[in-house]
């Protein structure tokens, strides 16, 4: 084997004797004709073989140059002292040649082998298998074919040209083909490998990973797609998890994802090997949560030959800091490439950050940096407008997100002045974690900015998110006493007063919410309800019925409303919900646990499963409720009459069925009705949730 020592390529000794020492020796001294002049012709020939058996050596190594060296001086040698010619050396150059990718010269070598010994079935092996490798199927059939009329069948390598023969001649034919595919159920036979390729697309990474153990033809597929790695999806999307997206106050379903969350940590290793594999096709750069990204990952990210990446994702990392920013933005983004960058939780991440963000993607729409306290808002409004024409012109940024961050005062006053974030469609402005009203600062100069700012308002929009499509306010109106001293319940009343709620907004969370008031609440309501989809307002207590009775009673039309949560709101009357509920034919989550619904709601949800124009309930959650077993036994019996209705009619292609009901802890529903409506509902699947009271 050679090893490189200095400039020179030398012999690595293989034996310990003293011949074979001598013979390394004169080989690192290149002294071809020295070692055939050292005997007579049987001094030559065993040069020759020694020669061979190195390159033999070199060759089951893989170190096909070494091997390929050996070979050439062998051949030399026979020439030089006019002994005959060996086909086998040929043959194994030819191997080598083609290993290294060298057609041309294999196919000299091989055919010289045949020429110099008509009986070896390695010769005609060689070519054939070169000719096939070139795309030239039929003309290595037709060598074999040739071979078999020449080749003696007890010689070497007789069997292996046979077996060449037989897979070539099943290449080739079409009914060998269709043969296999009704053999096997291997989808890598019977699907086309574009609609393959979409198929995996949608798996996450833990799959894609043992996809490529089942077989060879599927680790080539998916270790030769980089596609199927630009969108890395680290954690499989249920149908609860999307049901929790839906309804994200209930409970029940965050505490089954948080226990059967299969996602959690990802190793370095794992995040490396996936970015290695998008290569140049990589849109999305995700790292889970409490995920460490090590400079050798980061390395792989950056070594992308084609840039194309959109997303930067990289949630509750430790190690990310502004320098890693910098670098990541300085090495990915071109004009107007990065378009969402999601960096919640780093609490490194610092103003010199969002300069560097504003700096190299200007053109940004998704900017999430909750929770991170070290960016302050009157830099983020200084950075853009070292961008934007003037003071009137709009950042692109569509979706901003600043969950548990000090600044959330800041950013309502300053835009109702200043229209950098106007082209808003999503605001994420919620409160989890109750120490970041302590870092507030100072409300009451902002409330005064406000105020000075009126006149200049009224030339301006109504409200500073005019474009605005989803808020969520969730803690916001939920301030415990403690917070009080830090003036945070001027909050409250902030939101209202710069009018954040849009006349287009679809989507409203505000979540725990006790301290909200009725009329502030009841004339934002008001401007929004037309286009509202979704409503969660939970443990709002200062809701009353009548409130619910005026907004039904005023609206003409329809609400539009698709996801309802009024979970804990124990002010509403059963006829306030009742007045609601008759104008919203559109519910498909419901969520009105521990509120007083009774038979006259739950009747009016049995008339909207069995009206089948309307979209059906999936989720209905009515824990701790008044409702009866008779009712909920007709409830029932209502939703397996819709699911057969719908199930043989051919028109329909995807088929309704009620997900989950919860009737947990309702006093008034029986352990018989229970069983009852176990029975009535096994049919489709429906997951019920029933805790008998004693």
């Amino acid at each position: 084997m050679f090893v490189a020592s200095g400039k020179k390529r030398k012999f690595a000794p293989t034996s310990q004797n003293a011949a074979e020492r001598a013979f390394v020796r004169r080989a690192q001294g290149n002294d071809t004709h020295g070692l055939a002049s050292v005997g007579s012709t049987a001094g030559a020939s065993d040069t020759i073989k020694r020669y061979y058996i190195l390159g033999q050596e070199n060759a089951r190594e893989r170190q096909y140059r070494a091997a390929l060296d050996c070979y050439n001086r062998a051949i030399a040698v026979s020439m030089n002292e006019a002994i005959a010619k060996e086909a086998k050396l040929y043959v194994a150059r030819a191997h080598v040649l083609y290993k290294l990718r060298e057609f041309t010269r294999a196919m000299d070598d091989a055919k010289e082998a045949i020429a110099i010994d008509g009986n070896s079935a390695a010769g005609y092996t060689q070519m054939a298998g070169i000719l096939a490798a070139t795309g030239k199927r039929r003309d290595a059939l037709a060598v074999l074919e040739g071979g078999f009329y020449t080749v003696d069948r007890g010689a070497a390598g007789y069997a292996h040209m046979e077996t060449l023969r037989a897979t070539i001649a099943r290449q080739l034919d079409p009914s060998a083909v269709m043969d296999l595919r009704a053999k096997t159920t291997d989808p890598m036979v019977h699907l086309p490998s574009d609609l393959l390729i979409l198929v995996l697309r949608n798996l996450d990474i833990r799959t894609l990973v043992v996809c490529r153990a089942v077989s060879r033809r599927w680790l080539a597929l998916l270790d030769n797609t980089p596609v199927l790695w630009s969108y890395p999806l680290f954690a499989p999307t249920s149908a609860v998890t999307r049901l929790a997206q839906q309804l994200p106050a209930y409970q029940k379903l965050q505490k089954w994802i948080k226990k059967n969350n299969t996602c959690g940590r990802i190793p370095d290793r794992i995040l490396r090997f996936v970015f290695q594999k998008a290569r140049g096709s990589l849109v999305s750069a995700t790292v889970p949560s409490n995920s460490l990204v090590s400079g050798k990952t980061l390395d792989a990210l950056l070594a992308q030959k084609r840039p194309c990446l959109r997303q930067i994702d990289i949630s509750r990392v430790a190690e990310v800091g502004p320098d890693m920013v910098g670098r990541m933005l300085n090495g990915w983004c071109v004009p107007n490439n990065i378009v969402a960058l999601r960096l919640p939780y780093c609490t490194s991440v610092d103003n010199s950050a969002i300069s560097t963000i504003v700096r190299h993607a200007p053109r940004i729409r998704t900017l999430d940096i909750s929770g991170c306290h070290s960016v302050r808002v009157k830099h983020m409004f200084k950075a853009w407008s070292s961008v934007l024409l003037d003071s009137h012109d709009s950042a692109a940024i569509e979706n901003l997100y600043m969950n548990d961050h000090p600044g959330i005062p800041d950013l309502l006053v300053y835009s109702t002045r200043y229209c950098h974030f106007a082209k808003l469609k999503s605001l994420h402005i919620a409160i989890y974690d109750q120490r970041v009203l302590s870092m507030f600062s100072s409300i009451a100069p902002l409330v005064d900015y406000l105020r000075r700012s009126q006149a200049h308002r009224t030339q301006q929009s109504s409200a500073p998110f005019p474009q605005l499509e989803e808020l969520n306010v969730d803690g916001i109106w939920d301030i415990p006493v403690s917070s009080l001293r830090f003036g945070s319940n001027v909050l409250c009343n902030l939101v209202f007063q710069c009018k954040i709620f849009a006349k287009g907004l679809r989507r409203l969370s505000a979540v725990e919410s006790p301290g909200i008031d009725r009329n502030q609440l009841g004339e934002a309501l008001w401007s929004c309800l037309p286009t509202l989809q979704r409503l969660h307002l939970t443990r709002a207590t200062n809701i009353d019925t009548q409130l619910l009775v005026d907004i039904a009673s005023n609206r003409r039309d329809v609400l539009p409303l698709e996801s309802l949560d009024l979970s804990g709101c124990a002010g509403i009357a059963s006829q306030g919900l009742y007045a609601l509920i008759s104008c919203c034919s559109n519910l498909v989550y419901v969520n009105l646990g521990g509120t007083a619904v009774d038979n006259m709601v739950m009747g009016l949800f049995t008339q909207m499963i069995s009206t089948l124009s309307s979209p059906g309930l999936e989720v209905l959650a009515l824990d701790t409720t008044d409702i009866t077993g008779v009712a909920v036994r007709d409830f029932a019996a209502a939703c397996i009459k819709r699911y057969r209705s719908i199930r043989s009619d051919p028109h329909v292609r995807q088929v309704w069925k009620l997900r989950i009901l919860d009737i947990d802890n309702c006093s008034n529903v029986g352990s018989d009705a229970v069983t009852v409506v176990r029975e009535l509902l096994s049919p489709i699947g429906t997951q019920i949730l029933a805790a008998v009271p004693a």
